[in-house]
């Protein structure tokens, strides 16, 4: 057998870094120790240096003599030469047959063929991403794109960026420079996950598996929430959350191909505890082997599975899997420096107001307003002294946490009856009594309103309703101008200036919203409920529901009146009925095939197009990651199809609501003046009520704007997106929602555009570029996949010093379980836990609703359910709101009901004390 010269075998042992590069290294080492990789071997650097040297170094010093550094167009035209010469140049012969005979014996099968440079292991150059990779090849071009991977040594912005930081080009005796290629088969994946040998959520040294049906992509973009386990390190299982899996990406024909799961696989647990314990097992090996927590990335091929003729999948984990270690690196450090800020951390206000997984765009783009404009400015205008300039907000597994001492600092204004349990449950339970017993400030908060009116008289509370709408009505005709702006064609300095106009007139909406949400809403509702339980004995809320429903003008409640038409629209025609529910998979049709399916009936057609001109600004949840409801026409139709198969008229049962309000309010007015004092309790009661009813109205409307302000400034920076990719900055378009804004904003720095050609970057925004970029995307990939491991699950309610902790679930016996009451009635039926909005199409008529918390989208099916319970959430969230406006039980913040309650089991939902209680079997 002839030893090889210019290939080298993974399993080899102490292979040096300068010999296979970064990238190979680590799987190398890993290799060598026995774990099992998929098939690989490495075109050493020695090939590309005797490819170089025998034949082009001459060629290739010349042009490279010949480029000045310090001209763009220099550099360009120097490394198109030195590719195309590389490219047509013929490969030695000895060199040819070496690698050729390697490819001719491998095994059938696509592969990878990655570029893997000395210097991206360098410790002080970011190399990592200027390199070009290649994905599920076949074996025919191996070669051709070794080649390929020789030539993007050659790209501009690598040669630019070796000339930055002085590594030879052609010197490779350096040690720093040159290329290998690493070959490696792709695996067919069955499943796919990743080990964490030290639980990422509390730190501990439990085990944590993640896996789920096909390729690591499904999980990676967040098509799916993987399925959970936490093991001790002795093998016993700790927790177990399975998540349904309806979808998988599948090596198909050389492409990664996305796959609807078969039913009955779509809940089954994607490994079992054989594998299970195998995989425990490779974890704690590799921890041992590098010596620290490791996060392992597998794969697992199954024998004789794969998909259907249909192309669906048909699957068997149990069948004698081969398990694949694709990757293993240290855990993230589990408590950064940067989290130890002895400050106390509350996730419990974010669920009132930003309950969902936050992109780091997102949490700068509302973050800085809510901090700047409703936080700072408005305690400077209150003279709240104490917090015009403290930290507001801290991004924690991807949710907002506020700081609990501003808002402890806020309560203490309040009178001390408003400070409810509502208001007390955003502390823990240890903080509760002392912030209950403060005494009332009531000359600072007589002061502050005396300030309100001086300095801002837009926030006294008759006037804050009065000036949103007057803002609301311009930004809309603002919007309308802008919607016919074609974002494509502005230039850089254009669209930065259209994106600061359409920021800037935002800033109003949260100036104001301070007042009518923060404190307004907040102050009258309390007082309602605090004086009907007082002078009416109304303890179940059973009056304060009936007194806050059936308003005029909600926008939301008018959404869904207006999702009740299609669905009576769609149930009345048996043929478009049909065609729409013979479709498993609406969520696939583009806005063709929706329009092609709806023009059938003309007026569904017609109330179809004018609900997405009057709400397809709204979407499934506030974070601008996820398209709007114009840009997702099918969850509209989606919604719709689930309405259908309830005859509920929402339009009837809200002027139900309404007639019922006013009947609430002549009791409840009749029953104040019986009492001693009636008449002047009823004068005020009635006064507040009102501020009580319009602040409500207000607090649901201005999120129905906010989306106006944030649809808009989606699409410009998701067109700033667009940009970045173009330039090879990102690597998708809506990685741009990963980065924060000081990063993305300087890449757009107008004082640095080419007069003659904005789009065109000059040479400083270049070098930028190529220096930033590559370090960017790695910060990137580890911000999707905190994003995509923590949006389907709550992580601890409270941070101090990055020590993470809950408040304890109060179970009473084995079957009560408390949380808030937040609209009142009892109701006994099966529980139906619902992770995603996508799930809500699996929802029956009067099945209890269980979830971490809900959105106005949301509410559209609340006409179906019988019951409410939310993990997060008060009185005033848009669950309880709704809730108590469809006359449905609901009990919120219910720590951990999305694992405590199980899909299929009876419960009885109290609202009136904020009780659920579980079934036994024996029926009590």
């Amino acid at each position: 057998m002839v030893e090889s010269k210019y290939l080298v075998d993974l399993k080899e042992k102490d292979i040096p870094l300068e010999k296979i590069g970064g990238k190979a290294l680590n799987l190398g080492k890993m290799s060598s120790a026995g774990f099992n990789i998929p098939p690989a071997f490495i075109v050493s650097v020695d090939a590309y240096d005797f490819f170089i040297k025998k034949e082009l170094e001459g060629k290739l010093s010349r042009i490279l003599d010949s480029i000045d550094f310090e001209n763009e167009n220099s550099i360009s035209q120097g490394c198109s030469s030195i590719r195309n010469i590389i490219k047509s140049e013929d490969l030695p012969k000895n060199l040819f047959l070496e690698i050729n005979n390697k490819i001719c014996n491998l095994p059938d099968g696509y592969y990878a063929v990655r570029s893997s440079a000395v210097a991206e292991d360098l410790e002080d150059a970011s190399f990592a991403g200027q390199l070009d990779s290649f994905l599920n090849i076949k074996k025919e071009n191996i070669l051709e794109k070794i080649i390929d991977c020789w030539v993007s040594y050659w790209n501009d912005r690598a040669v630019k960026y070796r000339h930055d930081y002085s590594i030879g080009h052609l010197d490779t005796e350096l040690a720093v420079a040159g290329i290998a290629v690493l070959v490696q088969k792709m695996v067919n994946a069955d499943i796919s996950g990743v080990t964490f040998t030290a639980n990422p959520v509390n730190g501990t040294n439990e085990i944590v598996i993640e896996s789920s049906w096909g390729l690591g992509e499904a999980i990676a973009s967040g098509i799916v929430s993987p399925d959970i386990f936490v093991l001790n390190r002795d093998g016993t299982i700790v927790q177990k959350n399975i998540k349904t899996k309806k979808k998988g990406y599948f090596l198909k024909n050389g492409e990664n191909t996305l796959i609807t799961i078969n039913k009955e696989k779509q809940e089954t647990p994607s490994l079992n505890d054989e594998i299970l314990k195998r995989l425990l097992e490779i974890g704690i090996k590799l921890e041992e082997f590098f010596g620290i927590a490791q996060d392992i990335e597998w794969a697992i091929e199954c024998e004789n599975q794969g998909l259907n003729d249909d192309e669906t999948l048909n699957k068997d984990e149990t069948n004698t899997p081969n398990i694949y270690i694709l990757q293993s690196r240290a855990v993230t450090t589990l408590t950064e420096a940067s989290e130890k800020d002895d400050i106390l951390w509350t996730r419990a206000y974010g669920d009132e107001y930003w309950a969902d997984a936050t992109t780091p765009l997102f949490y700068d783009v509302m973050g800085k307003m809510l901090t700047d404009y409703v936080n700072h400015e408005g305690a400077r205008i209150m003279g709240y002294t104490e917090i015009t300039d403290t930290k507001l907000l801290k991004l924690h597994k991807s949710r907002v946490y506020f700081n609990s001492w501003v808002l402890e600092k806020a309560f203490s204004y309040y009178p001390k009856f408003a400070r409810s349990k509502e208001l007390l449950n955003y502390f823990p339970l240890e903080d509760q009594e002392r912030i209950s017993g403060y005494p009332s400030l009531l000359h600072k908060t007589l002061l502050s309103q005396i300030l309100v009116a001086i300095r801002d008289p837009d926030g006294m509370m008759h006037k804050t309703d009065k000036a949103y709408r007057r803002w609301a009505h311009g930004f809309m005709e603002k919007c309308e101008f802008f919607d016919k702006t074609h974002l494509k064609t502005l230039t850089d300095a254009e669209l930065l200036s259209t994106y600061n106009d359409i920021e800037t007139s935002g800033i109003k909406h949260y100036q104001l919203i301070r007042y009518g949400m923060v404190s307004h809403s907040i102050a009258t509702n309390l007082m309602i409920k605090n004086w009907l339980v007082k002078w009416l004995d109304d303890k179940d809320g059973s009056l304060y529901a009936g007194l806050i429903s059936g308003l005029d003008d909600n926008k939301t409640v008018l959404m869904n009146i207006r999702f009740s038409d299609l669905a009576k629209i769609l149930r009345e025609d048996p043929n478009l009925l049909q065609k729409i529910n013979s479709m498993d998979n609406l969520s696939s049709l583009n806005d063709g095939k929706i329009e092609q399916l709806i023009s059938s009936n003309l007026d569904f057609k017609k109330e179809f197009d004018l609900f997405i001109a009057d709400y397809g600004h709204r979407s499934n949840t506030r974070e601008i990651l996820y398209p709007r409801w114009k840009e997702d026409k099918a969850y509209v139709l989606e919604v719709i199809k689930l309405l259908s198969s309830s005859d509920l008229d929402l339009r009837k049962k809200e002027l139900e609501s309404r007639e019922n309000r006013f009947k609430t309010e002549k009791e409840v007015s009749r029953e104040i003046k019986e009492q001693k004092g009636g008449f002047f309790k009823e004068k005020i009661f009635s006064v507040v009520l009102n501020l009580a009813q319009t602040y409500l109205t207000f607090r649901e409307n201005q999120r129905f704007y906010l989306d106006h302000l944030l649809f808009r400034q989606r699409l410009m920076l998701q067109d700033m997106g667009r940009r970045l990719f173009e330039r090879q900055i990102i690597e998708e378009v809506d990685d741009v929602f990963f980065l924060y804004e000081s990063e993305l904003f300087m890449f757009f720095d107008t004082n640095h555009l080419s007069i003659e050609n904005p789009l065109r970057e000059t040479p400083l925004r270049a070098e930028l570029n190529e220096k930033t970029a590559p370090e960017l995307r790695d910060k990137i990939l580890k911000r999707k996949k905190e994003f995509y491991r923590y949006k389907s699950s709550l992580p601890p309610k409270f941070i101090k010093n990055g020590i993470e902790f809950d408040d304890t679930v109060t179970e009473y016996g084995q079957n009560a379980i408390y949380g808030a009451a937040a609209s009142p009635g009892t109701f006994n039926g099966i529980a139906r836990v619902v992770e995603s909005i996508e799930e809500l199409s699996k929802l029956e008529d009067n099945e209890i609703l269980i979830t971490s918390n809900t959105d106005p989208a949301w509410t559209a099916v609340f006409s179906k359910v019988g019951g409410l319970i939310t993990e997060t959430g008060g009185i005033l969230s848009h669950g309880a709101v709704i809730s108590r406006e469809y006359r449905i039980p609901a009990v919120t913040a219910v720590k951990g009901a999305t694992s405590i309650f199980k899909t299929g089991e009876e419960l009885v939902i109290d609202g009136n004390e904020g009780v659920v209680y579980k079934k036994k079997n024996n029926g009590t």
